[in-house]
């Protein structure tokens, strides 16, 4: 009997175990993904909040995080002042049990509404696990985070499925499964949410058939989330193409969206479109622009807007495509005519893995005098880099190598001057999906953005087996 009782306890020890909660850390990030700056003062001396997306992409955990850095309090330098020879590593975060709130695993893209009207700031956070989530976490004060709709710091109760329970859906449409980039811009004092997803909807869900691709609008997302099909605008309206929507980014008249290529069962395979417009005025109404056919690559990542001339009507787009690898500067002619015209202006050729991308202002929107900061997964075999695009000068005057692996978000911190005589800075804050830290990257002079340099990296470095490209769940201590 001896040995049975022995088995006995521990098969149960060993149910226990795998029943057992594992919440996502707080002293770490777990795969960061999307990452937002708010200055949250006005004093240009101080560094303001850092929001972080665990992504939890191995699942180590029962959730992924959003979680909150009070950067005045973590000994960063300022701005330009002398570094040492190598980045600073910063690993105590100084998180709170109140700035961090659980979401979903496999979070993307994150963006913050402002609240113009003087109200909190609130972010959203689209995650690609079971329910495909959007999730609308409030900035309560500084590093205080609070789950709308949500209970305590779970986020995930009250969060939005884009795939579920859709009011007025018919055959499992309208869905948007694998919901990734969102933008958000605003409508009178309330957030104007755009939300796209890479993976198309089939119909009826696991079939492989009747495939459809949206970008999701919620006008009105200031209060409680609530989504109907109404919400859904299909992009293959008018017989256009199906293909998977990575980005957006809002013009004057137009929803610009970038297409990625994806797979849809097995076999198929469809490239989709590389960059279509959606009418803000009448959003049933999509444009097809052809971009592919003006210059040839297989898929479109990020995309902004860079500036608008109302004396021209025109309109600067920067895309982020890889296959090969470029970043494309395009004109909208005609930006806020019913008919408008694209021109590719340049074609920069990037390193391998060309994923996101932000715009750092030196002048007036129409000034054309900007920098595009990109980061590059790929520029050895495991160290990715940023690269800085020149708009002025029409090229790439800088390249940060040896960021990180896998290096994707981005958010900067552009304090203002407060006189004429100070120089204008950035500070970039890099997400490393590989390594687990935030790559920290100062611009002491945006007139000379050769100066970029690597200050510091937030948090532990992830733990890998490098066998399998991927983290080591038990493993909480950094890699020497």
């Amino acid at each position: 009997m001896r040995p049975l009782i022995l088995i006995s306890a521990l098969v149960w020890a060993g149910c226990a175990a795998e029943t057992e909660p594992q919440p996502p850390p707080t002293d770490r990030f777990v795969y960061p993904s999307g990452i937002v700056h708010l200055p949250v003062s006005s004093d240009p001396s101080k560094q303001g909040a850092l929001y972080v997306a665990s992504a939890n992409f191995d699942k180590c955990f029962d959730t992924g995080a959003v979680v909150a850095l009070d950067l005045d309090n973590l000994g960063l330098p300022a701005i330009g002042a002398p570094v040492g020879d190598t980045p600073a590593e910063i690993t105590d975060l100084k998180v709170g049990p109140e700035s961090t709130v659980q979401i979903e695993s496999f979070a993307g893209q994150m963006a913050v509404w402002k609240n113009e009207a003087g109200g909190k700031p609130r972010l959203f956070v689209p995650t690609r696990a079971e329910e495909n989530f959007l999730h609308a976490i409030d900035i309560q004060d500084k590093t205080k985070l609070s789950c709308v709709d949500g209970q305590g710091s779970n986020c995930i109760v009250g969060a939005l499925s884009l795939t579920r329970n859709i009011e007025g859906s018919q055959d499992d449409l309208p869905r948007a499964p694998a919901p990734l980039g969102v933008t958000v811009g605003q409508d009178g004092d309330q957030p104007d949410v755009w939300v796209t997803h890479v993976e198309a909807a089939d119909s009826p869900a696991r079939t492989s058939k009747n495939f459809q691709t949206y970008v999701v609008h919620l006008p009105d997302a200031g209060g409680g989330l609530s989504i109907s099909k109404d919400n859904f605008i299909p992009l293959s309206s008018g017989g256009l193409s199906i293909g998977g929507a990575h980005a957006t980014a809002l013009g004057q008249k137009y929803v610009y969206v970038s297409g990625r290529a994806y797979v849809a069962g097995q076999a198929s395979q469809f490239a989709g479109f590389l960059l279509r417009l959606i009418d803000r005025g009448n959003p049933s109404r999509i444009l097809e622009t052809n971009l592919g056919s003006i210059y040839t690559t297989l898929e479109a990542r990020d995309v902004l807007v860079g500036g608008y001339d109302p004396v021209q009507d025109k309109e600067r787009l920067y895309i982020v495509a890889r296959g090969p690898d470029v970043l494309l500067v395009v004109d909208v002619l005609g930006a806020k005519s019913a008919q408008p015209r694209i021109s590719v202006v340049n074609a920069v050729l990037l390193p391998g893995g060309a994923s996101y991308a932000t715009l750092i202002r030196r002048g007036a929107p129409e000034a054309n005098d900007d920098i595009v900061a990109v980061t590059c997964t790929a520029t050895t075999r495991i160290q990715g880099a940023v690269v800085l695009f020149d708009t002025r000068l029409g090229q790439i005057v800088a390249q940060v190598e040896d960021v990180g692996r896998q290096p994707y978000g981005i958010a900067v911190h552009h304090p203002s001057r407060t006189s004429s005589a100070e120089t204008d800075k950035a500070r970039l804050f890099v997400t490393n999906f590989g390594d687990g830290r935030v790559a920290v990257i100062d611009i002491p002079n945006l007139a000379d953005p050769q100066g970029a340099e690597l200050v510091a990296y937030l948090g532990k470095r992830q733990g890998r087996d490098e066998k399998q490209g991927t983290s080591t769940c038990e493993q909480q201590e950094t890699e020497p």
